[in-house]
């Protein structure tokens, strides 16, 4: 017979010796570990066959499950308030008190007046002190009274039943939250379900287990829950519609959020602290000027006005603010995601936001003719809320009508959830109004039937006109934004959405919709433009599949520019603040870049830091963290199958398509995206050393119309076409020095490039940071390690602290390699140029040529690494002749002859580097090389 777990201790309990009775605990904690990791891994199998589909991919049960959860915590935290908050009715279980007695006794004497009670905070423990035992939460200076700064309304008091049943209900939660989490390629999506449960638990789990919780905390517990119930709804939602979880939702959707949450908010809080007393009756003073109780306190509560909501005049506001931005945002998204095909779409379109228009006026209407706040929902609003409604359904239904007809499947999901949503906005512009208390009563009075038959009819006139003329200029709106594009709702002929998975069978279904769809004017004849070859057509069989071939384009994700400090790469190259803000703004505006300047000003460097900020790095399974950008050097054998790619052979004798580089790192950016949710971008170095327009021709296409033009066919892929995604740039360098030998620039590459300058850098700026520069590149090659603790450290802006003492740096001990420097520095001295030829006066290096500080750079860690075996003299001109001197290739002869003058000057007549300028100057070519 099988052991049994249940058995293991018994076993346990009859050692036959010492040594096994010291083993047991042991023993019993390894077979107890392996029965628990084997159960858990039971659970995670059992989870896996619920939650997953055949595909590994999550299907819509782990998000419904979690969604459904959250809307059961919002009932209970609305129960819980419910039952704590009293009604208007609702009788004390004190003797002798009422639900609205005034807050402060009467007392003796007719001289003591009550408290005004009109539109204060119920007080719950002075209305029933047995409510919460010796607790007395409100009076916290334990006077014994609830004074006017103490009414805070009705604490909530989670009972034990109650915390344990929300406990389980959020353990549960929190354990298929990461189970989705860990199955999704975007966690980003999960991160704000993840900060709303962690809120709302803290708030009625952990602090309502210890202790009250109040209104004000109470209300962002409820907008926690209600950020939780959205931020649920879109991995379910998502499922359901096939739509994948690359992109996080977009600013639309947390607009409403905030919006709905604001205005929910604002209910909740106000019933929390209710119900409000209203005594109308003023006091009226005697012959005596005593004060006699009007007719409000002597017949009791019973005349007293009680309301459960009141609104102050700015809770009124915040209310009307909110409406605001969620009609905005209401209106942002029917822009974004119905394209009005014809005129019968604009009208129904017309219909839905009018009616919307028209609830939001009612409600603004409330608000701003309310001198206090209060609001109600009168005889003509009733009417008019009645009539919004009726026009938003009949667009609704006619809308979903019409698409359906088309004779394709468009989706009830979809329509479903945009019906709920309209639904839902009309649902919080009507509440604050529909919960004042007003009842509708038909008016008796035949002038005020008139006056309301006339607002009703002139109401319906103006939504007739709205729909007839508003939907013509709807139309040509939407007709600008892309109108013969399939949208959300347009049905695709497998039964999917496009755009997501599933959807069309193959591009071509697609084509033969969207040519169906757009009429005549927008065919074009479509060709093949490879190359004929006699084995194209086998090779083109080998490549083609059955694979889904789908086109697939999203939308962008939000790129952290406003990340990049430019503090951080001063650090390690100097440059201004104006450059880096030029290349970011160009960034985001989505063109690409190149940076062009003289030989070593830094544009590489330049483009790694920026890169470095934008895209980040990579983690690699040992640790060791790469660049997330691609950096190659053009040439001039480039083609487009070295950028886009083309056909090659394998090893198998069979082929392939090979990506070229910018296909190759559009594919890195997507997957980027994906997973990191960062871009790939890509560095071509030299750009000018390509033929541009061989190289790059297809790509100014795809860079002008990457949303329409693939980057790679589906006979290139194998699979669906690959776009190129939004968030993908290039960004180019360029050598001005080489523009008279390499290939020219022309008009195709300025329009898809901004062209930005790199130019010398800051003279001063540049001379006290060389040290810092030269120690980064020395670690970076091995030559030095990490800094002392005591060495001295100075920033951008500041002066070496180091040249005031004759060193370098904290390495110079004997101040020789800063002589070195001097002298460099002294001899590449930027000076005012000749006017003529026949001015023959020392000059600097940088007076005829703009050496970058890259050379300089790469000069000073030479110098650093041959001053101990060289010396310092010999070191300097050694350097200068090998890395400065063939610079100077292509000068005029009265231009070495000033260097040379220079040279004689910083380091005199016998040095290396006078008498090579010399020999130049008297040479026939002028050549640095003989």
């Amino acid at each position: 017979m099988d052991e049994s777990p249940e058995e293991i201790p018994d076993e346990l309990e009859a050692p036959d010796s010492g040594d096994e009775i010291s083993s047991m605990p042991s023993t019993a904690l390894a077979q107890y570990s392996t029965i628990f990791f084997s159960r858990l891994s039971e659970y995670r199998q059992r989870m896996d066959k619920i939650f997953l589909d055949g595909s590994g991919s999550p299907n819509y049960l782990a998000p419904a499950f979690l969604f459904m959860t959250a809307i059961l915590l919002f009932f209970s935290i609305i129960f819980l308030v419910v039952t704590t908050v009293p009604t208007i009715n609702t009788e004390s279980s004190a003797e002798g008190l009422e639900p609205m007695e005034p807050v402060y006794p009467l007392g003796g004497g007719n001289l003591t007046i009550p408290a005004s009670i009109s539109g204060e905070p119920f007080n719950c423990e002075l209305w029933d002190s047995g409510k919460y035992g010796d607790d007395r939460p409100t009076d916290t200076n334990d006077n014994g009274w609830a004074d006017e700064d103490e009414r805070y309304g009705c604490p909530l008091k989670s009972t034990l039943p109650i915390t344990i049943s929300l406990a389980l209900i959020n353990i549960i939660f929190l354990v298929i939250a990461f189970y989705l989490a860990n199955h999704i390629p975007n966690k980003s999506i999960m991160n704000p379900v993840f900060i709303f449960w962690g809120t709302q638990f803290v708030i009625f789990v952990v602090h309502g287990k210890f202790d009250y919780i109040f209104a004000n905390e109470a209300t962002v517990g409820l907008v926690a829950i209600l950020g939780l119930i959205v931020a649920t709804s879109v991995p379910l939602f998502r499922t359901i519609l096939g739509r994948g979880f690359s992109n996080p939702p977009g600013r639309v959707f947390y607009l409403v959020i905030l919006a709905a949450a604001v205005l929910i908010a604002a209910v909740f809080h106000n019933y929390a602290l209710g119900p409000y007393a209203f005594c109308v009756g003023e006091y009226i003073p005697n012959a005596d000027e005593s004060y006699v109780e009007d007719e409000c306190e002597l017949l009791g509560y019973s005349l007293i006005v009680a309301e459960s909501l009141q609104f102050s005049l700015a809770e009124a506001n915040v209310q009307l603010v909110a409406a605001t931005l969620l009609l905005l945002a209401a209106g942002m998204w029917v822009q974004g995601n119905i394209r009005i095909r014809d005129l019968d779409e604009a009208r129904f379109v017309t219909m839905i936001v009018s009616g919307l228009v028209l609830q939001y006026l009612i409600l603004a209407f409330n608000i701003l003719t309310s001198e206090d706040g209060s609001l109600s929902l009168g005889e003509e609003d009733t009417i008019l809320t009645v009539m919004a409604l009726g026009v938003a359904v009949v667009g609704i239904y006619s809308f979903y009508r019409k698409r359906r007809g088309e004779g394709r499947s468009v989706g009830i999901a979809y329509f479903g959830i945009f019906a709920a949503g309209i639904f839902a906005l009309f649902a919080l512009f009507i509440a604050p109004v529909a919960l004042s208390g007003r009842e509708f009563v038909w008016p008796a009075n035949q002038g005020a039937q008139i006056r309301l038959v006339t607002a009703l009819v002139v109401t319906l006139l103006g939504l007739w006109l709205s729909v007839k003329f508003t939907s013509v200029k709807m139309r040509e709106f939407g007709a600008g934004l892309g109108s013969d594009v399939p949208d959300s709702f347009t049905p695709s002929p497998t039964g999917g959405t496009p755009g997501g998975e599933p959807g069309w069978k193959s591009v071509e279904d697609a084509m033969e919709y969207i040519l169906e769809q757009a009429g005549d004017e927008y065919q074009i004849e479509l060709s093949h433009t490879a190359e004929q070859s006699p084995d194209y057509e086998i090779v083109e069989k080998a490549m083609m599949s059955d694979a889904d071939r789908s086109a697939s384009i999203r939308q962008a994700i939000e790129v952290d520019y406003d990340s990049v400090s430019y503090e951080r790469i001063s650090e390690f190259y100097s440059t201004s603040r104006d450059t880096v803000d030029e290349v970011i703004t160009q960034l985001k505006s989505g063109r690409n870049i190149m940076l062009y300047g003289e030989p070593g000003t830094g544009k590489t460097a330049l483009s790694n830091l920026l890169l470095n900020e934008i895209c980040g790095e990579i983690e690699q399974p040992n640790g060791d963290r790469i660049p997330n950008y691609s950096i190659v050097t053009a040439n001039a054998e480039w083609s487009n199958f070295d950028v886009i790619g083309g056909i090659s052979p394998d090893d198998k004798g069979g082929y392939y398509f090979k990506e070229g580089c910018v296909a190759e790192a559009a594919q890195f950016c997507e997957r980027s995206i994906q997973e990191r949710n960062r871009p790939h971008y890509l560095v071509i170095d030299e750009f000018n050393r390509a033929n541009i327009d061989e190289a790059f021709g297809k790509l100014f296409t795809v860079f002008e119309y990457r949303d329409k033009q693939p980057l790679l066919t589906n006979k290139e892929t194998g699979a669906a076409p690959f776009f190129m995604p939004p968030e993908f740039r290039v960004i180019g360098t360029m050598n001005t020095q080489d523009k008279n030998t390499l290939f020219n620039v022309g008009m195709a590459l300025m329009r898809r490039f901004a062209f930005i300058e790199i130019d010398l850098p800051d003279r001063d700026d540049e001379y006290n940071r060389m040290p810092i520069f030269c120690y980064t590149k020395l670690k970076k090659h091995g030559s030095m390690g990490e800094r002392p603790p005591d060495a001295l450290e100075w920033g951008l802006g500041a002066k070496c602290p180091y040249f005031a003492q004759g060193k370098f740096d904290y390495y110079d001990k004997s101040g020789d390699i800063f002589k070195a420097y001097q002298k460099l520095m002294d001899f590449l001295e930027e000076q005012e140029a000749p006017t003529t030829r026949a001015v023959e006066e020392p000059l600097g290096v940088r007076t005829f040529r703009k050496l970058g500080p890259a050379l300089i750079i790469d000069s000073m860690v030479t110098i650093v690494n041959s001053i101990e075996k060289a010396g310092w003299e010999k070191a300097v001109n050694k350097v200068i002749l090998s890395n400065i001197l063939p610079s100077l290739e292509g000068l005029e002869r009265n231009e070495i002859r000033c260097l040379a003058l220079k040279a004689t000057q910083v380091f005199g007549t016998q040095a290396p580097v006078t008498q090579n300028l010399e020999r130049i100057a008297e040479s026939p070519g002028l050549s640095v090389f003989g």
